[in-house]
């Protein structure tokens, strides 16, 4: 009756293997080669796949296949999965329940999938795998992960028209990379920029000002944000109001008109944003 099998190989066990495969295969001939991409990017929130294929030779086979991520300088790298065909997968925290394997089959495919990903998992990541009877190769990738923005437009004080430079609106996006912030609009302005740098992002602040006038009431000022973490740019449209009077005329008197003549009418006209009201007085 054959023993059940054990758990995969992780620590010390890991390493004496690993010794041990290394010392066959370090009389061989060359094994095959591991097949990494050097950087990977990853949206926050969204599932990535960290690839890494062994092309292996004749009579070559992966058994085993180990995740790192790198730590600071001089730290020991952290497990982050074990790949064994006889015993499965074996993830370690904090990646549980979030790291899987991408493939099926021979573990010549030894992506892994990292759900959900978060800006902590930015970093250096190594695939290491042990092969029968070459030994042991790795590979390594970074992951960079990006935080798109939720861009917000916020307007500026009243317009009214005779003000000298106003703010009209002021746009502001924080995202990793820095995101960038432009204008699109119907009246002439001028805008500044101001940025904000922080832990894992990056704040832009655009601010657009002009010189109110009535014929800007009613015009749009979009603010357009792009990243590399949007599929499409984020545009925030704002519609300007400038409030103004117009003079105010009286029409309908003519000089035919006479004492007990029907139908006369006065009329007053004026324009203005919002609306004049109107008051008669004698």
């Amino acid at each position: 009756m054959r023993p059940a099998p054990g758990p995969p190989l992780t620590g010390p066990a890991f390493l004496l293997l690993l010794i041990l495969i290394l010392l066959l295969g370090a009389t061989g001939a060359r094994g095959g080669r591991v097949e990494v991409p050097r950087s990977v990017t990853a949206v926050l929130g969204q599932d990535v796949v960290l690839p890494c294929r062994y092309r292996a030779q004749e009579q070559e086979q992966v058994v085993q296949v180990t995740w790192l991520k790198r730590g600071a300088a001089g730290t020991v790298p952290a497990e982050v999965a074990v790949l064994n065909p006889q015993h499965g997968e074996h993830v370690q925290e904090p990646f549980a329940g979030r790291v899987l394997r991408h493939g099926h089959g021979a573990l010549e495919d030894g992506a892994i999938v990292l759900r959900n990903a978060v800006q902590g998992d930015e970093g250096d990541y190594e695939c290491h795998l042990i092969t029968f009877p070459m030994g042991s190769f790795e590979g390594r990738l970074t992951l960079r992960v990006l935080v798109p923005p939720l861009p917000i437009l916020n307007p500026g004080p009243p317009l009214e028209e005779g003000q000298g430079r106003t703010l009209a609106a002021s746009c502001t996006a924080e995202g990793s990379p820095v995101p960038s912030v432009r204008w699109e609009s119907e009246v002439r302005g001028t805008n500044a920029t101001r940025r904000s740098a922080h832990a894992r992002s990056a704040s832009v602040t655009s601010e657009f000002f002009l010189v109110p006038g009535r014929s800007m009431n009613g015009k749009s000022l979009t603010c357009v944000v792009a990243h590399p973490g949007l599929r499409h740019e984020k545009r925030i449209t704002h519609t300007l109001s400038v409030a103004y009077l117009s003079d105010a005329s009286v029409l309908g008197h003519t000089a035919e008109w006479q004492e007990g003549m029907e139908g006369a009418a006065l009329t007053c006209l004026g324009d203005g944003n919002p609306p004049p009201t109107y008051n008669w007085t004698r």
